[in-house]
């Protein structure tokens, strides 16, 4: 086997091709290392590090790595990665230890700038033996617990499955007339924007700036990776829904409701378009992104977990962000800055 970084790989060609089918093939990889994902976030600033991992010349695993350029010591970070086969313990820690050699001599501008490696597999406990050297991070960048509704269903059967609270409400929106559509990408800023940030001040939770979405308009909504929906009753908007689509799965990343006719439960309407939009462009999982069972607000899921759970569907949890220092690397950086300081 052979690692090789891979650079940026054009649409349709072979190795993008494998590339996508490898992580949509992988339970415990996710859109965040997908070609997509990699250039909205390179359009964000972010260097991303493609690496992959070769038996011959079949791509058999590897990883997308993310970093902040220009950064003396640097973190490079694997959200939902890498993508290697965790069901076979051996390979997985070939391939996890050709990962980790490779990026000690990343990101190339210095052999001892990169100080760790964060990974976050989306893994069941417990945490497998190829991981116990390293440690839990302090932070999470994909939710350790979320909930998935099964797609695979009739839209009846899924509507069944909801609590009766969330069977109500759903029908309730349609009876009152709220309608739903899916909306074009500047309307994510024109529209959208102001909806999530009056939400963001109603609920108590901070809202990424605009030029996050202006980033994802132009790049996640020219492709049909993120679609936007809006809801509206008697030509008022009322409320909108961020939805990303990747592979058999889709992921609910963003939503808010106004202020106004909040009776009308908007939300519900809402939750259950993008359900059926995600069914009928055959996905079997409905991701809500981000759930606590205790409803903690402490939690930054726990104030919509409530709502989240009047849709049916089974709790998944995750292992979280595991981080490993090199310590060689961490300590000439360490000694480097005191020296600084120092002179």
């Amino acid at each position: 086997m052979e690692i090789r970084t891979l650079d940026e790989l054009e649409k349709g060609s072979v190795f993008a091709n494998q590339w996508q089918k490898l992580v949509q093939d992988n339970n415990a990889a996710g859109f965040m290392q997908s070609l997509e994902w990699a250039r909205f976030k390179t359009q964000q600033g972010l260097t991303c590090k493609h690496l992959g991992i070769f038996q011959g010349q079949k791509l058999i695993g590897g990883c997308i790595l993310y970093y902040v350029p220009g950064e003396s010591a640097t973190i490079m970070v694997a959200p939902e990665g890498p993508v290697i086969p965790w069901q076979d313990e051996a390979l997985a820690a070939q391939c996890l230890e050709l990962i980790m050699n490779a990026c000690r001599r990343q990101p190339g501008e210095s052999a001892s700038s990169t100080i760790a490696l964060r990974v976050e597999p989306r893994l069941p406990p417990p945490l497998p033996e190829v991981l116990l050297e390293f440690g839990r991070a302090p932070v999470d960048l994909v939710p350790r617990e979320t909930v998935y509704i099964d797609l695979r269903s009739t839209p009846a059967e899924i509507l069944a499955a909801m609590r009766p609270k969330g069977r109500y409400n759903t029908r309730l929106a349609e009876r009152k007339g709220v309608i739903v559509r899916e909306a074009g990408a500047a309307e994510l800023i024109e529209n959208f924007y102001p909806i999530l940030c009056q939400t963001g001040r109603r609920d108590g939770f901070a809202v990424e700036p605009i030029s996050f979405f202006v980033e994802m308009a132009s790049t996640l909504m020219t492709d049909g990776t993120v679609r936007l929906l809006l809801a509206e009753h008697e030509g008022e908007l009322l409320g909108g829904l961020v939805l990303l689509i990747y592979g058999d799965t889709a992921t609910y990343l963003y939503g808010g409701t106004s202020n106004t006719k909040r009776n009308l439960m908007s939300g519900y309407a809402l939750q259950w378009v993008a359900l059926n939009t995600a069914r009928e462009a055959g996905c079997h999982w409905y991701d809500m992104y981000g759930f606590d069972r205790f409803c903690s607000r402490r939690n930054r899921y726990g104030r919509f977990s409530k709502f989240k759970s009047q849709f049916g569907g089974e709790v998944r949890r995750y292992i979280g962000a595991q981080d490993y220092y090199f310590l060689d690397t961490l300590t000439d950086t360490l000694i480097k800055a005191f020296n600084e300081v120092e002179s």
